[in-house]
């Protein structure tokens, strides 16, 4: 699951996730059952530890050769390393991503922007991301609407909608393992007069000159909160 990694293997299972990876299709196979047996693993000898957050070392991330999402659940702790399965465009703005873990749980991303979840529990069906992708791809400040229909953990969903603005905080320089990166800090602010449904705040780093979202916090849902998503390889 996306909240299980632990610190003390970091290494051995991002070597292991890594072996015998030599493209995005090729790696598919070997990256889901390397991740699902190491994680069931640590599942099972750790359930009285907080998971913690996993270091990629520059070691590591010379191995990566595959595109390769690191996700953080800010709440429960952990992390999991999400392979990129499927890029779509349509009518709207931006390409669709679809990032899925070890388990299957799977991120939509529409350029960097969260659209959608399954799998990790109250799943987001569907979002508009629209204004928000506008404002990171200008480098502008912007306002909107943004909905989310939210599934309520059975056969029906809810939705939500939020009032939000999103602005430019200018330039800063992150690091991404040994890379750094300049980058345009948009922050997010959303809300909603829905009776117990909280307010947003969210984080966006986007790469100058290629538009990338090299980091990220979002809101992914209520039932686990916040990521932080670092895109390590893309």
């Amino acid at each position: 699951m996306i909240k299980l990694a632990s610190r003390t293997i970091g290494a051995g299972l991002i070597a292991a996730l890594l072996a015998g990876c030599s493209s995005e299709q090729g790696g598919s196979v070997n990256l889901t059952k390397t991740l699902a047996t190491t994680l069931v693993g640590v599942a099972k000898s750790r359930r009285s530890e907080a998971p913690q957050q996993v270091t990629v070392t520059p070691e590591m991330y010379a191995k990566i050769v595959i595109p390769l999402l690191q996700v953080n659940p800010q709440e429960s702790g952990g992390s999991d390393f999400l392979q990129r399965k499927v890029i779509r465009r349509d009518s709207l703005p931006g390409a669709v991503e679809v990032w899925s873990s070890s388990d299957n749980a799977q991120i939509f991303l529409r350029n960097g922007v969260v659209i959608g979840t399954r799998g990790i529990g109250r799943d987001i069906i569907a979002a508009d991301a629209n204004y928000t992708v506008k404002a990171l791809r200008t480098g502008a400040n912007g306002s909107g609407i943004r909905t989310f229909t939210v599934s309520d953990g059975d056969v029906t969903t809810s939705k939500l909608s939020y009032r939000c603005e999103i602005g430019n905080q200018g330039a800063e320089k992150i690091i991404v393992v040994n890379r750094g990166f300049t980058v345009n800090h948009f922050v997010e602010n959303c809300s909603t007069t829905i009776a117990g449904a909280p307010d947003l705040h969210n984080d966006y780093w986007v790469e100058r000159g290629t538009g990338i979202v090299r980091k990220s916090k979002q809101w992914v849902g209520p039932a686990v909160g916040y990521f932080e998503m670092v895109m390590l390889k893309n």
